[in-house]
């Protein structure tokens, strides 16, 4: 994984990304209400989280092992002003059975990008020129549209072989304005892309 991890950040790099990191213990506001998932969402359900007892709370806050690296987005802007464009590598925590396809525990890479007048070209060149860059010249990409609370349209993003064949890879969209205004910025005046998988599951 670690490999994989410094070829991905190296390929990021070149692409003009920095790379920020965040805690692996989280609290509920990070990881789910400030992007966009409320107390309803299936997410917050106790069988798909590793949540800490309430007695472990943090300024009235339940804490968790984190789900995803979303939380670092919101970290990120919270604490760099745009333009943002970052990479957040790490390890996250999802209570899962254990099958081909899934782990308790695992690695994800997510992208952020914030500035003046991004749209969804924007994200479907990143995810091209990426694909190319990581698996080849002869790959191509394509979005899907799909739905993630925090992201507003939402896509899922998948690779085509030089044979022809498609893989899905991860999901990505355009940052939805309530994550945007949880991250203290202006949907008005700011719009970005995110995009995200995991490093186990490729």
């Amino acid at each position: 994984v670690s490999q994989v991890m410094d070829e991905l950040a190296e390929i990021f790099d070149d692409m003009g990304f920095a790379v920020a990191e965040g805690p692996e213990i989280e609290d509920d506001w990070h990881n789910f209400t400030a992007l966009n998932i409320p107390e309803t969402h299936p997410a917050r359900a106790m069988h798909d989280t590793f949540y800490f007892p309430d007695d472990k709370a943090v300024d009235g806050k339940k804490m968790l092992l984190r789900t995803h690296t979303s939380p670092v987005q919101i970290r990120v802007m919270q604490n760099v002003p745009p333009p943002i464009y970052m990479i957040m590598p790490g390890k996250v925590f999802r209570n899962e059975t254990t099958d081909a396809t899934h782990l308790a525990v695992f690695h994800q890479i997510e992208g952020l990008v914030i500035d003046r007048g991004i749209t969804l070209a924007d994200l479907a060149g990143t995810i091209d020129s990426f694909t190319k860059a990581f698996f080849g010249e002869g790959f191509g990409s394509r979005l899907r549209p799909s739905y993630f609370p925090f992201t507003e349209p939402s896509a899922e993003f998948d690779i085509q072989t030089p044979s022809g064949d498609w893989l899905e890879l991860g999901g990505c969209g355009m940052v939805h304005p309530n994550v945007l205004r949880a991250g203290g910025l202006d949907p008005e005046e700011w719009s970005g892309f995110a995009f995200g998988f995991g490093i186990d599951r490729m």
